[in-house]
């Protein structure tokens, strides 16, 4: 019995530890009694906690609030000098690793393109993530790098930790994600949709916004999938494949897909798709690839601004698809295919949604081009990785 009441013990104080770590983030800066208040513990419970924490490093003491009656406190926030996180993305033509502090800052990111026609094998190119991990560890200080979080294309399987297919890129196929991070470092790894973690990454800077909203957010580039938030959480589906918008049909006699199917979403909305569409067989060679087509579409050019537009009219067709499913709040489309120009995809998009769609439907939903500074997907898989942290920080924290 007394064994039984020590775990719950432990188990209540780990849930506090992560319910003030989490308001505190979201406030920003706050005094003990302001978080008390919003979290419903006690104030000593509080100053308990925190005391372990800023002795831990993990929060700081940044001077004086003014309160009510003139009364001042001293303020807390999260510690950004004290531990750091990973985030990398993967993705069918590069993969990016980046450091991050515990607010969700990046520090430093190293990006590595390489040409879908001479794609290295699976196993070099995540022996080229890890050497660069091991990097940044050891630069940063190994004692400091708490966890990372690691965003894939999909379909990705994620109670079996693995990609189902990418489409263009078989090398993925089957390999075991998690044990080969598991087998090579010493922090632990998460793994995430690259969607997903999109949305992650929406949801941590609208903070309070998204917990009243259903939140999709679309990432529109080599692929094209759906981060979908419910009540503040990543809906993931039985297996973890939700979300996975690009293998929905939207001509059922149309292009064959890679998946077996027909008229996938991705084969007329996705940036590789594109591409092919523009340079046909010139396609990934030098002067016909994405970055270019996206600069001749900034610069006003005819042909592929048309064929931009046709690809953003697509979008909006299984974006009307996930609007009869879903029926979200909100939807923030991004990723490479909102670069060339986000005011036309705005405006395609959101009068082929308008046209196919209830009016009371309409009015009701908000839609616009993500406007998040920096790598968003890259950004939500080191969130990913805080957010494991702050459910259990004294697991992860030696003290």
């Amino acid at each position: 019995m007394n064994q039984n009441r020590g775990i719950n013990q432990d188990v209540t104080q780990e849930m506090n530890r992560s319910l003030l770590l989490k308001s505190l983030r979201r406030e920003g800066v706050c005094s003990r009694a302001h978080l008390a208040a919003l979290t419903g513990l006690k104030q000593a419970t509080v100053t308990n906690i925190m005391k372990d924490f800023l002795n831990w490093g993990i929060v700081k003491e940044i001077g004086f609030l003014n309160g009510s009656k003139g009364r001042r406190s001293i303020g807390l926030s999260i510690n950004p000098d004290g531990y750091r996180v990973m985030g990398v993305r993967l993705a069918r033509k590069h993969y990016s690793v980046g450091l991050f502090d515990l607010t969700g800052k990046q520090i430093v990111k190293e990006r590595v393109d390489f040409e879908l026609e001479k794609q290295p094998g699976a196993e070099e190119i995540l022996n080229q993530i890890v050497g660069r991990m091991r990097l940044m560890i050891q630069q940063y200080g190994k004692d400091s790098v708490l966890a990372a979080g690691l965003a894939v294309p999909g379909p990705f399987i994620a109670k079996k930790s693995r990609i189902a297919l990418i489409t263009g890129a078989d090398i993925w196929k089957d390999i075991e994600l998690k044990a080969f991070f598991n087998r090579e470092l010493d922090i632990p790894v998460f793994l995430e949709h690259n969607a997903n973690a999109g949305a992650y990454a929406h949801m941590w800077e609208l903070k309070e916004a998204y917990h009243d909203d259903i939140l999709v957010y679309i990432a529109a580039g080599q692929g094209i999938g759906a981060g979908i938030v419910m009540n503040g959480k990543i809906y993931e589906g039985a297996l973890g494949t939700s979300g996975e918008i690009g293998h929905m049909t939207i001509d059922r006699n149309g292009k064959p897909c890679a998946c077996g199917n027909r008229g996938c979403l991705e084969r007329y909305a996705s940036s590789l798709e594109l591409v092919k569409t523009v340079y046909g067989e010139r396609a990934g060679m030098d002067g016909c690839k994405f970055e270019d087509l996206e600069q001749r579409i900034k610069s006003g050019d005819t042909i592929g601004t048309e064929h931009y537009r046709r690809a953003c009219e697509s979008l909006g067709v299984g974006i009307i698809n996930i609007i009869n499913v879903i029926n979200p709040d909100r939807i923030i489309i991004g990723d490479d295919m909102a670069r060339p120009n986000p005011e036309l995809m705005e405006q395609t998009v959101r009068e082929t949604v308008q046209k196919g769609i209830l009016p009371d439907v309409w009015e009701e939903l908000t839609l616009s081009i993500s406007e998040y500074q920096g790598d968003p997907i890259l950004t939500g898989a080191a969130i990913v990785a805080i957010d494991r942290v702050f459910d259990c920080p004294g697991q992860f924290i030696k003290n």
